[in-house]
């Protein structure tokens, strides 16, 4: 069963609970993500962290004490100096150090070539030396000696925290690391705060699916309680409507016309001028019988077969003419058809014709009847055609708000839409492309019989009267 609203999609309760699992992976992954980016650049800060704490160990037990000796000519405390620094260049992780003082002079260098260089002091030496402050950063090249990263690094870190040695003047001490051993660093935090991360949001989501879809397992039991329920009570309405329908023919519908005949034969026995008045109360008669057969067609059509419906079909139009609205119909040869088929298309004219007089505020209405060509499962034509009805208005077109009035007790469309599913077939509600609203119903054959010649094409005009029109239905209508 279809029904197609523009601007309006029916979604089931299993497609709700697929959205409802396809967006928590997707919250799922893009929160991994996020967690994964904020732990790297965190577990990267803690790495730097760790960096400038490791120099500022460096310049305070090492650096402060042995550099007084080694600036004032000490050979001793300047070999001792060396030596120290040479023992933490040796594991690779230390790759260079560097003292500047305020003057942008190299007061120290790993590299004994660049002692005494005055170059531009770096901003972040200036700043350590001037407000004590300890930075860090990732960088290609050391600032003194641009060569001395190795071909196999894939970059350096480097640290610049104050160095205050008593009567000395405030120098900034400045080291450089291997960025793979920070990076090794930074994926071990990463490593341990990853599973912190994603474990909780991993279990909090294999809590929320299952519980989705215990709700919607939930929805759907409802859903077919609210559906039998409703059968019952479809069930008790239309043996009711049986049960009046059967009432009205078999009581008044007899009694007013046997009045009719007692009438007409009672009239060739008066004189002639109390003819008019036996005459005027026949039509009375007639037009109360007339009334209460379309009440009875409305409460439940009594032995409705496929070549009736044409006939009845204009009947129901029969008030949307009365109002001055255009009807046209249009119906083709039909097959025979089984009584559930045959009602369901009966219900839905109905039905749609009463909206239309209700809702559309149209001047036009066409209806068309007719089979079409059904493909079976293999993708071939069945040589059995299915059954549609087509009924297009120029109105208002479709509003929401009509489309499901239950909880106003009106069950017209979400009946239709169960009726025909229950026939395998589908009913398709559109905009027409010129506006107003177009409800086609299709339902299978399920006799299995084919269109009768003989029966004929019939179309009705505006004035309800019927004729066979020179071409078929279909043309007819377009």
């Amino acid at each position: 069963m279809v029904i197609r609203v523009p601007g309006r999609r029916r979604i089931t309760v299993g497609r709700q609970l697929w959205v409802f699992c396809a967006v928590a992976v997707l919250a799922l992954v893009l929160v991994s993500v996020a967690a994964v980016v904020a732990s790297r650049l965190l577990a990267r800060g803690q790495a730097l962290k760790d960096a400038e704490r490791t120099t500022t160990r460096l310049a305070d037990l090492v650096i402060a004490p042995l550099l007084p000796g080694a600036l004032s000519g000490s050979a001793a405390q300047r070999a001792d100096l060396d030596e120290a620094i040479k023992n933490r260049l040796a594991d690779g992780y230390l790759t260079e150090v560097t003292i500047w003082d305020s003057t942008g002079q190299v007061r120290y260098d790993s590299d004994p070539d660049e002692i005494g260089k005055r170059l531009s002091l770096p901003d972040e030496a200036d700043s350590a030396i001037r407000s004590g402050r300890v930075s860090s950063d990732f960088t290609d090249h050391p600032e003194v000696d641009p060569d001395v990263a190795e071909s196999g690094q894939s970059g350096l870190v480097e640290v610049y925290v104050p160095l205050r040695i008593p009567r000395q003047t405030s120098m900034s001490f400045e080291a450089y690391y291997d960025y793979g051993r920070v990076n090794n660093l930074a994926n071990q935090i990463l490593g341990e705060l990853i599973p912190l991360v994603l474990v909780p949001l991993i279990l909090l989501q294999l809590i929320h699916i299952p519980m989705a879809a215990s709700w919607a397992s939930r929805v759907r039991r409802q859903e077919a309680e609210r559906l039998r329920l409703l059968e019952l009570t479809l069930s008790a309405s239309e043996r009711e409507r049986v049960r009046l329908a059967g009432d009205l023919h078999d009581g008044p519908i007899q009694e007013l016309a046997g009045i009719g005949y007692a009438f007409e034969m009672w009239s060739s026995t008066l004189p002639e001028p109390q003819t008019p008045i036996v005459a005027q109360l026949q039509g009375a008669v007639q037009r109360s019988i007339e009334s209460l057969r379309r009440l009875m067609i409305d409460l439940y059509p009594p032995d409705l077969d496929a070549t009736q419906l044409p006939r009845t079909i204009s009947e129901l139009a029969q008030p949307l003419r009365d109002t001055g609205i255009e009807v046209t119909i249009a119906v083709a040869a039909l097959p025979e058809l089984d009584a559930d088929t045959v009602t369901a298309f009966y219900r839905i004219a109905r039905e749609a014709l009463a909206n239309v007089a209700e809702h559309a505020a149209a001047s036009r209405v066409s209806i068309n009847m007719g089979t079409r060509g059904r493909p079976d499962s293999g993708g071939q034509r069945s040589p059995h055609p299915a059954v549609y009805l087509r009924i297009a208005d120029d109105g208002l077109g479709l509003h929401e708000a009509t489309l499901d009035r239950r909880a106003e007790g009106h069950f017209g469309l979400p009946l239709l839409e169960d009726r025909v599913r229950n026939l395998g077939g589908t009913l398709t509600l559109t905009t027409g492309a010129q506006g107003g609203a177009v409800l086609t119903a299709v339902l299978p054959n399920r006799n299995g019989s084919t269109a009768k010649p003989l029966d004929p094409t019939l179309r009705v005009h505006p004035t309800g009267q019927s004729r066979r029109p020179d071409k078929p239905a279909d043309q007819i209508l377009g």
